[in-house]
């Protein structure tokens, strides 16, 4: 338990207390007569989109709790709520004081720095020292934020130096938006401007359901308020009028969205193509027949790319038409993500960054509705394509919209004006709402799969996903002449902390664990949750020597955790190392001598690292199985 008196000093922290007394730190006017409990609570930050939880912000419980006791409550709860991002404030006087040490805090804390973020205010007089500080945590992986922002403009020096990763809405924005057009272009620009620079903006006050729409249509993505949550405490003494009093498995039944790194972009490739020319207009009934058609198709399939594909192959033998885009709507960057391209001068999209509400396509994208414009030089959102000449040209722009997601957009352009027809339109809109459904009905497919296939507790892929992907691994290896590490990492005494701490200790020590795995492993790399407290690591493009680096590197990892109960003085793993094809002619082979190899280090000692040999009969010993060996 962190204790705090008077200044609110850290006096130091003992870790093996319960949840609640972690959770709580303690503050006294006078000690002799009483003390006060210390804690948070943490407000959900919402999606407006689909309504999962990004991250929780830290609020100090009671108002007057001092900013280190905040930051010491919140740190405790972390190992809770990730992967969702915590956003703790983080006050002046802790910012610039001599004792400054937020990331060996969180280090102790077992906090991931990607899961957590340093909330500012904009009132905050940070002074050449302040900055610096903020630019080493962010350069240590924490993320930061700026709260309290009337308008990014008029921020422009503060968030041009910290490029923070969100910006919070003054409250008093989303009231201002109500008929007020200026308010409205004002936050459509500032969306804009803060997502150049790799942030998202966060909108207080949203109260109500009308209030979210009007921010969601403005781009604005995330927001806090009650009406999407009320401030959230796990203990029940803490909690103020409005709080919602919630156990610490609360946090992980949640669905949360999971932050994107800077820099990040959809991973799905660019389709280019060509266009078919049409063999005549289609009457009535040959179009139904047709459009029947394209729905049974387009349903059958669960490929996004393909949908995509079939869909542009559609439309253009619907309608005559010289090009032709698909756009995914990247909200996390606010950008047009071309998907499909086909059709002459369409390449330059290649290298174009468009924002969702830029050009004619953002327009109509805002909108919402099938737009047909019968000269794109003259519409007043007009923009040009670099690279390319502006010639008369008609265009339909069909929103690809599937109850209320927006997934993106399909343009259609010709040459000429007025080239199009109402029809065209009608028709392209009925195959746009088609390909909408099976491109949403494809995503839905693809999150059940990914669940399928993903541990629940850690995020890490589960057993069933290295069944199937397990033989692909080892085929590409063979394709391509490289090895494969296989590295079989067991915690050790983890049977004493279920037993000596509980379940959910035990549990918190499980995620803590997988986000250490993640920080270590390339993104080439695999991390599974192989059953119980054992872990399987895939090492792509690697060998013996290679993978020996990197089990060091988890053993270091896992060795800074904090420990959760005081009959394990500290997390620790013995890792087993073998590598395809040199330890076996099948990858279950190899897994097999990683395993072996991870035994011999439990009985030569624990918390070692054995590399197994190529016989493995060298390996020869106790059973495996024998429970002493956990």
């Amino acid at each position: 338990m962190t204790w705090t008196r008077g200044n609110g000093a850290e006096q130091g922290t003992n870790v093996g207390d319960s949840l609640k007394s972690a959770v709580m730190t303690s503050a006294s006017a006078n000690r002799a007569v009483r003390t006060v409990r210390r804690g948070v609570a943490l407000q959900p930050v919402i999606d407006l989109i689909d309504r999962v939880d990004l991250g929780y912000e830290a609020q100090p419980r009671p108002a007057e709790a001092s900013p280190r006791a905040v930051i010491t409550a919140a740190l405790a709860l972390a190992q809770h709520t990730g992967p969702a991002v915590l956003l703790v404030p983080l006050h002046r006087d802790v910012l610039t004081a001599d004792d400054f040490g937020l990331a060996a805090l969180a280090q102790r804390h077992g906090v991931n720095p990607g899961e957590l973020a340093w909330v500012v205010q904009t009132e905050t007089d940070l002074d050449d020292c302040g900055i610096r500080r903020l630019q080493e945590l962010r350069e240590l992986g924490f993320l930061l934020a700026v709260d309290g922002v009337l308008s990014p403009t008029l921020e422009r020096r503060l968030i041009a130096d910290l490029r923070p990763d969100f910006v919070f809405l003054d409250q008093s924005v989303p009231a201002r938006l109500h008929d007020n057009e200026v308010a409205m272009a004002g936050l459509a620009a500032a969306v804009v401007y803060v997502a150049r620079l790799g942030g998202r903006i966060v909108a207080r006050g949203i109260d109500t359901k009308a209030t979210a729409a009007a921010v969601a249509e403005l781009g604005v993505q995330y927001g806090v308020g009650p009406h999407l949550a009320h401030p959230l405490v796990v203990d029940a003494e803490l909690a103020e009028p409005m709080d919602e009093v919630v156990p610490v498995a609360w946090f992980q039944r949640r669905e949360v969205r999971v932050f994107r790194e800077r820099g990040d972009t959809l991973s799905a490739p660019i389709g280019m193509t060509s266009l078919p020319r049409t063999g005549g207009p289609l009457d009535d009934r040959s179009f139904a027949r047709f459009l029947v058609d394209a729905a049974r198709t387009l349903q059958a399939e669960h490929d996004p790319e393909r949908i995509l594909e079939i869909a542009a192959e559609r439309v253009a033998e619907v309608v005559t038409a010289d090009r032709l885009a698909i756009f995914e709507a990247d909200w996390e960057r606010h950008r047009f993500r071309p998907r499909v391209l086909a059709g002459r001068g369409i390449e330059g999209f290649n290298e174009m960054e468009v924002s969702l509400n830029e050009g004619i396509t953002g327009w109509a994208f805002g909108r919402g509705q099938p737009y047909r414009c019968a000269d794109t030089d003259s519409h007043p959102a007009a923009s040009t394509i670099p690279g390319t000449a502006r010639e008369p040209e008609s265009l339909l722009a069909i929103p690809l919209i599937a109850g209320d997601q927006r997934l993106g957009i399909l343009d259609v352009w010709r040459d000429g004006l007025d080239a199009f027809t109402e029809e065209d339109l009608e028709r392209c809109a009925l195959l746009g709402f088609i390909t909408a459904a099976a491109w949403s009905n494809a995503q839905m497919y693809g999150e059940l799969e990914r669940r399928a296939l993903t541990d629940a507790l850690t995020g890490l892929f589960n057993i069933r996903w290295w069944r199937d992907m397990g033989p692909r691994v080892m085929s590409q290896s063979l394709r391509t002449g490289t090895g494969v590490g296989i590295l079989l990492l067991d915690l050790d005494y983890f049977k004493r902390v279920n037993d000596t701490a509980g379940h959910a200790a035990g549990d918190s020590v499980l995620r803590a664990v997988a986000r250490a795995i993640r920080r270590v492993v390339r993104d080439s790399d695999y991390a599974v949750r192989y059953g119980g407290e054992e872990f399987l690591i895939v090492l792509t493009n690697s060998t013996v020597e290679g993978a020996m680096r990197v089990a060091q590197a988890l053993q270091t990892a896992i060795a800074e955790l904090r420990a959760p109960t005081p009959a394990i003085e500290q997390v620790t793993a013995s890792i087993g190392v073998a590598v395809f094809p040199d330890h076996g002619e099948e990858l279950d082979d190899v897994v097999t001598a990683a395993d072996l190899a991870m035994y011999q280090a439990k009985r030569d000692g624990r918390d070692r690292i054995a590399v197994a040999p190529i016989s493995l009969r060298e390996l020869s010993g106790d059973d495996p199985s024998d429970d002493r060996l956990s």
